[in-house]
């Protein structure tokens, strides 16, 4: 019995990767999604893969990251702690990197400090340490206020993050330079994105510039929701304000993490721990005219009994950052690899 749900298993599989291969274009990577009730139940995420790499003929059971991850990949590895950058803080979070991950930004407070402000770092190559170059604040974004949840772009020249700076709740702020020696223009507040009386946070811009997606709760509270906004040029304001509601549990949703050109979402949770604590969660699209929606699958190898909040991911989907959180404790950044 076991074998034969192992041959059921593969050839399901194989069907919605054949089905999927009929629709896709040559020349695009395609996200597909699969919830699966089998022996107890599992879900399966197939998403972001490029179905033309994939030899049909040499799948394996094995090979299939259940509810964790893609077909194709294994689920993250171990997360390990992103060391060197600051040696006396009290709380690092929402980390961001560019594209070539050369350029690290992340919102930190030292021991004494009661604002959370934005710091940088910098290393010679992909696979080198934060430590050779210690993090230095980013003193063009500094106010008497808080500056997080910085989201930098795929270049490094654009720039969002959220602030609390006008004494009205978390707004989001956006700086761009001409070049990455270039200090920082001072930000400007980002318009398009209404909610007057609500906390807007968690900027996360896809590489076209086109498409946000943020989180926002009701001012004083953390009962966040996920939402995005578009528009049809980079000079434009933002509009198009629309909740996710298909990726919405009705338990805070936050900290929002696009990837693979927006077919792609991980971001923070309360539902999978009932409300206890923050979760990483990730779903796929096929389309990005295609609404986020169910299922979801809750990144497992990140999660612990503790919060796992403000991920960043690579565009490719392999390299996530996030912050891990114990209750009363500060904020240490993490790194894992698929």
């Amino acid at each position: 019995m076991r074998g034969s749900m192992r041959v059921r298993r593969i050839g399901t599989v194989v069907g919605v990767l054949l089905g999927a291969i009929g629709c896709m274009k040559t020349d695009r990577v395609v996200a597909v999604q699969m919830d699966m009730n089998m022996d107890g139940g599992w879900d399966i995420a197939l998403g972001d893969v490029a179905l033309e790499d994939i030899a049909l003929g040499d799948i394996a059971l094995g090979d299939i990251a259940l509810g964790d991850a893609a077909l194709g990949w294994r689920p993250f590895s171990t997360p390990t702690a992103v060391t060197g950058l600051v040696a006396d803080t009290t709380d690092c979070q929402c980390p961001t990197l560019t594209a070539d991950e050369l350029e690290l930004y992340f919102s930190c407070a030292r021991q004494g400090e009661a604002s959370l402000h934005i710091w940088t770092s910098t290393r010679a190559s992909r696979d080198a340490g934060w430590n050779w170059n210690p993090a230095t604040l980013v003193n063009e974004f500094v106010s008497v206020y808080n500056e997080q949840d910085p989201d930098v772009s795929n270049d490094g020249l654009t720039m969002y993050f959220a602030s609390d700076q006008l004494g009205e709740g978390y707004q989001i702020y956006f700086s761009q330079r001409t070049t990455r020696e270039q200090k920082w223009p001072k930000a400007v507040l980002v318009q398009g994105l209404g909610f007057s009386t609500a906390e807007i946070r968690g900027p996360s811009v896809n590489p076209s510039g086109l498409f946000m997606t943020f989180c926002s709760a009701p001012r004083g509270t953390e009962d966040f929701n996920l939402y995005s906004a578009s528009r049809t040029d980079p000079a434009v304001d933002w509009g198009n304000v629309q909740p996710l509601s298909g990726i919405n549990s009705g338990r805070a949703d936050a900290d929002p993490a696009l990837f693979h050109d927006s077919l792609s979402l991980i971001w923070s949770s309360r539902a999978p721990s009932n409300g206890k604590s923050w979760d990483l969660v990730e779903v796929s699209r096929l389309d990005s005219i295609i609404a986020f929606s169910a299922p979801k699958i809750t990144l497992d190898s990140l999660n612990t009994s503790v919060s796992e909040r403000y991920p960043w991911v690579s565009q490719d989907g392999t390299h996530i950052l996030f912050t891990r959180e114990a209750v009363g404790a500060p904020g240490v950044i993490y790194e894992a690899w698929r």
